[in-house]
C-alpha cells in the first residue's frame, strides 16, 4: 500500500534557518531529514525525545533566607485549622 506525503511548513528566523542549515549539514543531514528524525522520534516517545523546560532567571526569582524557609517548613508540619480541616473532609457533589 503507497504511502501518502504531505508537507509541514513552520517560520524561522533567518539567524536560526542559517544556524539550522549549518548544524544538519556538518552532521551530514539535510534540514528535511533531520525533521523527519524529529518527528519519527516525537512520534515514538510520545512527545519531544528531549527534556524541555524554560530557564530560571536568577535575577527574577525570588529565594527564602534560611529562617524564611525553617518558618516555612514548620507551618507546613503543624496542624491544619479545624475549619480547614472541615473543608478538606468534605464531600461534595459535582453536579453537570
Amino acid at each position: 500500500m503507497a504511502t501518502t506525503i504531505t508537507s509541514l511548513n513552520t517560520k524561522l528566523s533567518v539567524e536560526e534557518k542559517d544556524a539550522f542549515v549549518r548544524n544538519t549539514a556538518a552532521l551530514g543531514l539535510t534540514p528535511s531529514a533531520a525533521i523527519k528524525v524529529f518527528v519519527h522520534m516525537f512520534n515514538e516517545c510520545g512527545g519531544f525525545p528531549f527534556e524541555v523546560r524554560r530557564r530560571v532567571n536568577d535575577e527574577i526569582t525570588t529565594y527564602l533566607s534560611a529562617d524564611d524557609f525553617e518558618r516555612f517548613a514548620n507551618a507546613l508540619d503543624s496542624a491544619v485549622p479545624t475549619a480547614t480541616r472541615e473543608l478538606l473532609d468534605r464531600e461534595f457533589i459535582w453536579e453537570d
